[in-house]
């Protein structure tokens, strides 16, 4: 009687099966209701990493690089020495690091940062005089001529606004150099060792006029492979302080000035190592024998 009275006051309930049976007693039901809690709970993060995972992903890199942009540039922003090379001839990024790597160990650190950087910027581009060459050798060797004529003019400007603003060591093809020559733009060799004069004349044949020295002949460029990077007529000088600094701070162009100068005279009164004989350096012996024409 107990259990038809039970039936009639809960008539929608039925019979208990055997597997609910097994799952309230080994409370599985408890147990899923945990896990869907869990996973609701995760539910944000997941759905977000499922539909912004890429804007995620570029985001973080193009951080990663402009947090190294910026890091780079603020720890070289301000160069102990700035130099620039103008010519025809490319020079790769590691070649000019291997080259300025020596450089600072020759320098000192004049902004106060606690360490030497030299700045090398290079321009690629030809002269009139050098395109024309150029255009004749192509037609010679009946080779395309391949030089952008836009794009030169945009590194001869280039050029023309980096010489003629900053106080430099000039590292330049003789076209080049000439056209800064011409116009006195750079400091005299007399001037340079007014206090050691005899260090012109030791520099010998290597002297090419008043002011710059071809630069494979310095025993600098010798002993040192990396700076053998250069065209074979490639001359070096310093700049005068630009008439622009007084516009730009004459007081901080005449200090750089100064130790640029400093670097150059270290650069051309460089001397071989106690012991080592030049001309018994089989690769030495060869770089200064051998006859190299650079493509115009």
């Amino acid at each position: 009687m107990a259990d038809e009275e039970k039936k009639q006051n809960n008539p929608e309930e039925e019979p208990e099966s055997n597997a609910a049976r097994r799952l309230r007693m080994t409370g599985a039901e408890q147990a899923d209701s945990i896990h869907e809690g869990e996973a609701a709970k995760g539910s944000f993060w997941a759905d977000f990493w499922y539909h912004h995972k890429w804007k995620v992903i570029i985001g973080a890199a193009f951080a990663f690089i402009l947090i190294t942009g910026i890091s780079q540039y603020a720890a070289h922003s301000d160069p102990d020495i700035t130099m620039l090379y103008a010519g025809t001839k490319y020079i790769t990024a590691t070649q000019n690091q291997k080259l300025t790597d020596i450089l600072e160990s020759m320098t000192e650190d004049r902004n106060g940062d606690g360490k030497t950087y030299v700045q090398l910027n290079d321009v690629v581009f030809y002269t009139e005089d050098q395109l024309n060459d150029y255009i004749a050798w192509c037609q010679e060797n009946g080779e395309d001529m391949t030089v952008d004529r836009l794009a030169n003019k945009h590194a001869n400007d280039r050029y023309v606004q980096q010489v003629w603003a900053d106080p430099l060591i000039c590292i330049f093809s003789e076209s080049q150099y000439r056209e800064v020559a011409r116009s006195g733009g750079f400091v005299k060799l007399t001037d340079l060792f007014a206090d050691d004069p005899e260090a012109i004349d030791a520099l010998g044949d290597a002297v090419a006029d008043e002011y710059g020295v071809r630069f494979w002949e310095t025993k600098f460029c010798k002993f040192y492979d990396a700076a053998q990077i250069f065209p074979r007529d490639a001359l070096i000088a310093v700049r005068t302080v630009p008439t622009m600094s007084a516009l730009t701070g004459k007081k901080r162009a005449e200090e750089a000035q100064a130790a640029n100068a400093e670097l150059l005279r270290r650069i051309l009164t460089f001397e071989y190592p106690a012991g080592y004989d030049p001309s018994a350096d089989p690769d030495a012996a060869a770089e200064s024998t051998e006859a190299t024409q650079d493509v115009p």
